[in-house]
């Protein structure tokens, strides 16, 4: 290390010796622990409400699993695609927050390309969903799909508007989404498009799940589908927009909750700062965790969670997702643009998953494809040397395209996902009594974050807007 180096080391050293908890309160009304989508989301409905809260994020960065990745290259501007995800459906209660943030927006309709039956079927430009389908299925399939659709559409609107959901739809929490799809007796093309489209959302493969929680995912697929956001210049916005609004003093990073009391109505929460290993105790009127509920053994509660809150964590599933970014000349675009318009984002079932442009606001030299693998494969590449990855993405990139791979100047690899949103198997569902138990507060505990609502970011959103509805309610008004 060069002496320059050395003191810049030390220096560094003795400004988080001096300041680790400069900003961490010795009481607050609300703590939450991450600053993931939900622990930020929380805090602006808390903000907005006027009740005090301060986040501890274990982290150096904030937005958990929402990252943007910035790439220097060679006499062009910095590069930038999402290592997490990409986009927000429309009933995802994040556009509501993307417009009060003024985030500028694309928005994409809910078709997609995808490779059906070893086909490429390719949605042309300003193409909806109704009419894609309308062009890529033959008469008697077609058919099918509406009395299929018919069939859904009443289904959800019941699963969306009741509560509790009645027996008869709790029976189909019974059998999975896969069987009960062969049951309607489809044909061959019309189940694999459901099926494709559906296992991209859940990241994992549809005999996995209910037919409950299939048949609530198939909802952005209803009519003429849903549109979808993406933020312009990459999520890392989004993110950065929230933090600005809740205050950055009101978030401490690089800090582990390891055990949280609840006692005479108030919550003492000990924190273990990841850089000096030193330990406080914050005094709380309310916590809400955000931590993935399968993490969320590595903390000490006492009193103990409850029985049947540690059944639904212990019976819940996972969807997984690998990111790759691959790097190609402009001059590749011809491969995926048919008749001047781009196919992306495609749908794939295969070691591709669903690619997606990764930078499509910036006109440079060189591109970057997104892939967003699932499922099986994504489970497949998370265990496998990185340079077996580039072979096998590159082999079926070549089946797609072929001669693409002469393309392809490199690759990064992203396989911090291998729990990425949340499942419920065949005999649970996000409807059942047991999630119903993760969403009750508990000893002045809130549990949020997508494990505890619903798949994608979608369900972070929800479970924010839930905790802060139970926040609210219970703290408004009360003295501090």
């Amino acid at each position: 290390m060069n002496p320059k180096s050395l003191v810049q080391s030390l220096f560094i050293l003795l400004f988080f010796s001096s300041t680790a908890f400069a900003n961490l309160p010795r009481q607050t009304d609300v703590l939450i622990i991450g600053a993931g989508l939900s622990g930020l989301a929380t805090a602006y409905h808390l903000k907005k409400a006027g009740i005090p809260y301060h986040i501890v994020e274990i982290t150096p960065i904030i937005g958990g699993r929402v990252r943007t990745v910035d790439y220097e290259r060679k006499d062009q501007v910095t590069l930038h695609a999402d290592s997490g995800m990409e986009e927000y459906w429309e009933s995802n209660p994040a556009v509501k927050i993307l417009k009060e943030l003024k985030l500028p927006l694309k928005i994409e309709g809910s078709a997609s390309s995808i490779i059906l039956s070893e086909k490429l079927e390719v949605l042309s430009e300003n193409e909806n969903l109704e009419g894609f389908l309308k062009r890529i299925f033959s008469a008697q399939e077609l058919s099918a799909f509406e009395l299929f659709r018919s069939k859904v559409s009443p289904l959800i609107d019941r699963i969306q508007g009741e509560s509790p959901l009645p027996p008869d739809l709790m029976t189909l929490k019974d059998i999975a989404f896969s069987e009960w799809v062969q049951q309607q007796k489809l044909p061959k093309r019309v189940s694999e498009w459901i099926r494709i489209s559906v296992e991209c959302e859940i990241g994992t493969q549809w005999e996995q799940i209910s037919a409950l929680d299939g048949i609530s995912e198939f909802h952005i697929f209803l009519g003429k589908g849903e549109v979808s956001f993406r933020v312009i210049g990459g999520n890392k916005k989004f993110t950065q927009a929230l933090s600005k609004f809740i205050n950055p003093k009101q978030i401490t990073l690089n800090e582990r909750v390891t055990r949280v009391e609840s006692k005479n109505g108030r919550v003492y929460v000990s924190v273990l700062n990841q850089v000096t290993h030193e330990n406080r105790i914050i005094e709380a009127k309310a916590v809400v965790s955000t931590i993935p509920l399968y993490r969320l053994s590595e903390l000490q509660f006492s009193p103990p969670l409850s029985e049947k809150k540690w059944e639904a964590i212990k019976t819940q599933t996972w969807g997984s997702y690998f990111k790759a970014h691959v790097f190609v000349p402009r001059t590749a675009h011809h491969f995926y643009t048919q008749k001047k318009s781009d196919i992306l984002p495609l749908l794939s079932d295969s070691d591709l998953g669903v690619i997606y442009e990764g930078n499509p606001d910036q006109k440079t030299d060189t591109q970057i494809l997104s892939l967003l693998v699932t499922g099986y494969h994504a489970e497949k590449f998370t265990m496998m040397p990185l340079d077996e990855v580039k072979k096998q993405i590159m082999a079926a990139f070549e089946q797609l395209w072929p001669g693409f791979s002469k393309e392809v100047q490199g690759m990064e690899f992203y396989r911090y996902h291998p729990r990425a949103i949340a499942g419920w198997p065949v005999g649970r569902s996000r409807f059942d009594a047991l999630s119903d138990e993760i969403r009750t507060p508990e000893n002045q505990i809130y549990l949020a974050g997508d494990f505890t609502e619903g798949t994608h970011s979608s369900g972070a959103f929800q479970s924010a807007a839930r905790v802060a509805r139970q926040l609210i309610s219970r703290l408004k008004g009360v003295k501090k």
